[in-house]
């Protein structure tokens, strides 16, 4: 296969690509800030810190329940700020009568973590339309994920893109490579002369010319900004495949490329869920704790603090996580531990870094997708990528649209002599 192929492989697969990086590159580079901004749009709900302790996250999980007997809560949080209302999310049972969940009026209950009282109920919006605080986030994240398209089909148009993004990143690094000398009749082209070594035939690649004309300036730009960022590009790429297209393409290849365990994926969906875990919450909390701490102890890893409770209705599985000197965020833990809701077994251990090298690339990448690492510089670097990547494709989309005119006018000038020939 030829350079010619490759480079229209490269073309092609951007103008596939480019209305989607557009999208996910400038809604990428606000939500290297979600968090910070979402903070700012929606403050958490502040309470006056009492002299007496808060009451427990399982006992706040009790009487939320009381309040809403048509409603089921599924994950507890650790640990609760003191001058924070206690919040929980709130899923509706399904009515014995029809077999369809219950409409509630509400999906976030909170409540005053000293005394249990309720402070208010909030439905979060369904939809992105009006857009509000609440919802704007939420629908730039959706926005970035799957062009806020319902249902799974945005889901996939942006996970084939970003494995079509991430060939071409592969394509697109070769394509800056120095072609190989061309030999004409008189021996090698003069201004690819044999003194002329590689490195010096390819550095042009990584430099931009700003005083060229707009056509070199947007080429360089497209190549030099793709060389010099073309780690964090591939990062990206992969890393919206994992997020996309996890079990589909992501999974499949890594666990052929690298040793990578994923007791949560391999446990199958229960056939009829169960209304409630057998075990109760805080029977399952000891035995989150006992695991975690033999796990710990086998691995040679460290607890910090717990993260959350969770369970999984669709696997029956609850899920204890907590942060570890394995996390490598600060942000959120990614270490948990997997046992059975019905009969306590254990099932099996996620730990971020050190347990395979196919679960510790994939956490690297989501983390470094996410800025959820290094603070406010790396938040600002992901920032200026997301950008990057909006800029490569508006320069690749310029770069195919003048050499479609320049084809178009050289074509009609060919055209034009045959036709005065024939008059």
């Amino acid at each position: 296969m030829t350079r010619h192929f490759w480079v229209l492989i490269h073309r092609y697969a951007g103008l596939f690509m480019a209305f989607f990086l557009i999208v996910a590159g400038l809604t990428g580079s606000i939500l290297a800030f979600d968090n910070e901004l979402n903070g700012w749009l929606n403050p958490p709900q502040l309470v006056s810190v009492q002299p007496q302790p808060m009451l427990n996250p399982f006992d706040l999980r009790e009487r939320a329940l009381a309040l809403l007997p048509q409603g089921r809560i599924n994950t507890i949080n650790f640990p609760q700020k003191p001058d924070e209302a206690y919040r929980v999310r709130v899923e509706p049972r399904e009515d014995p009568a029809t077999g369809q969940p219950y409409d509630l009026a509400f999906n976030t209950l909170t409540l005053d973590p000293y005394t249990g009282a309720e402070i208010e109920r909030v439905k979060t919006p369904d939809g992105f339309w009006p857009l509000t605080r609440q919802n704007v986030i939420p629908f730039i994240v959706a926005l970035h994920y799957r062009l806020a398209v319902p249902g799974s089909i945005g889901t996939w148009l942006f996970g084939i893109a970003a494995v079509i993004w991430t060939v071409d990143c592969f394509i697109g690094f070769y394509l800056t490579l120095p072609a190989l000398p061309r030999r004409q009749t008189g021996g090698m082209a003069p201004h690819l002369g044999a003194h002329h070594s590689w490195w010096v035939r390819w550095k042009p690649a990584w430099l931009v010319k700003w005083q060229g004309s707009p056509y070199r300036l947007n080429f360089d730009l497209h190549r030099a900004s793709g060389l010099w960022t073309w780690v964090m590009l591939f990062v990206l790429a992969w890393s919206s495949v994992a997020f996309n297209l996890g079990p589909q393409v992501y999974a499949p290849v890594m666990k052929v490329l690298f040793d990578m365990q994923d007791p949560y994926g391999d446990r199958p969906v229960v056939q009829s869920p169960q209304p409630d875990p057998a075990l109760a919450w805080r029977e399952a909390h000891e035995v989150g704790i006992r695991f975690m701490a033999e796990q710990a102890q086998l691995r040679g890893f460290t607890m910090l603090r717990e993260e959350a409770l969770s369970y999984d209705r669709g696997k029956d599985l609850f899920i204890y996580s907590v942060h570890s000197d394995r996390d490598m965020s600060d942000e959120f833990g990614g270490t948990a531990v997997f046992f059975d809701a019905t009969t306590g077994t254990f099932v099996g251990l996620n730990m971020p870094s050190g347990q395979d090298a196919g679960t510790t690339i994939t956490n690297w990448i989501l983390i470094l997708h996410m800025a959820a690492i290094w603070g406010v510089p790396f938040k600002i670097f992901v920032c200026v990528m997301g950008v990057v990547v909006a800029m490569l494709s508006i320069t690749g989309v310029y770069l195919w649209l003048k050499k479609r005119r320049s084809r178009v006018v050289a074509q009609a000038r060919r055209a034009r002599p045959a036709a005065v020939s024939h008059a």
